[in-house]
C-alpha cells in the first residue's frame, strides 16, 4: 500500500486531471449557453479546491488520520481505486461532451433546454453524478482516511439531493423527462438481457 507523499501525488494528479477537464468543457461549452452566466459555480468551485488541497496534503502531513496495512489486499485495493478513478474521469468526460451546453453546476432549465439521451444518458439518467460518486469511492480506496470517508458519504448524500431536485425541475418543465425517468435508472445502469429475442 502507498504511502505518505505517493498518496497525496496520486490524490494532486486526480485533482488536477478533474478540473483540466472541467474548466475545457465550461470554456467550449459555455459560448453555446442561452442562459446568462457561466455553467460554473465560482462558490462551489472553490469549496471544492479547499477541500481537495486538505485531501492532498492529509496523507503526508496527518497520515494517523489514514489506515495503512502492509498486506497485499492494501495494494489491491489502491489499484481498483486508481482503476476507479479512471473511469470515473472517463464517464465525467463522456457525460459533458453529450449535455453540452445545458450543464450547470445548479439545477436549472435554460431557454432551448431539451431532453439529453444520448450516450450515458441513455443507460443512467445522472451519468456525472455517477461519476461524481465514482471519484470519491476511489478516492476512499486509495487514501482510507477519516477525511476522505468524510467527503465520499457527503458526496452521495448531496449528489442524491441534488439528483432529487433536478428531477423535480425538469419533470415539470422539460416535455418528455417524466418518462425519459421512469425508463432510465438514476446511477446505475440496468444490465439485463433484454426481451424479444435479443
Amino acid at each position: 500500500m502507498f504511502t505518505g507523499i505517493y498518496r497525496s501525488v496520486t490524490i494532486l494528479a486526480v485533482v488536477i486531471a478533474f478540473y483540466i477537464t472541467d474548466f475545457l468543457l465550461i470554456s467550449r461549452y459555455d459560448r453555446q449557453r442561452q442562459a446568462e452566466g457561466s455553467g460554473m459555480s465560482w462558490g462551489f468551485t472553490i469549496i471544492m479546491i479547499v477541500v481537495a488541497a486538505f485531501l492532498i496534503v492529509q496523507p503526508t502531513l496527518l497520515p494517523w488520520l489514514g489506515l495503512h496495512t502492509d498486506a497485499w489486499w492494501g495494494g489491491l485495493l489502491q489499484a481498483v481505486g486508481v482503476l476507479l478513478l479512471l473511469a470515473a474521469l472517463g464517464l465525467h468526460w463522456w457525460a459533458r461532451i453529450h449535455l453540452r451546453q445545458f450543464y450547470a453546476e445548479r439545477a436549472e432549465v435554460q431557454p432551448g433546454h431539451r431532453l439529453v439521451n444520448s450516450g450515458p444518458y441513455a443507460y443512467v439518467c445522472h451519468p456525472m453524478f455517477t461519476s461524481y460518486f465514482m471519484f470519491a469511492s476511489g478516492l476512499l480506496l486509495i487514501n482510507p482516511a477519516l477525511p476522505t470517508l468524510v467527503l465520499t458519504v457527503y458526496t452521495f448524500w448531496d449528489f442524491s439531493r441534488a439528483a432529487r431536485q433536478g428531477e423535480k425541475l425538469l419533470a415539470e418543465n422539460l416535455p418528455g423527462y417524466a418518462d425519459y425517468m421512469a425508463r432510465i435508472p438514476r446511477f446505475l445502469p440496468r444490465f439485463r438481457r433484454r426481451s424479444g429475442g435479443d
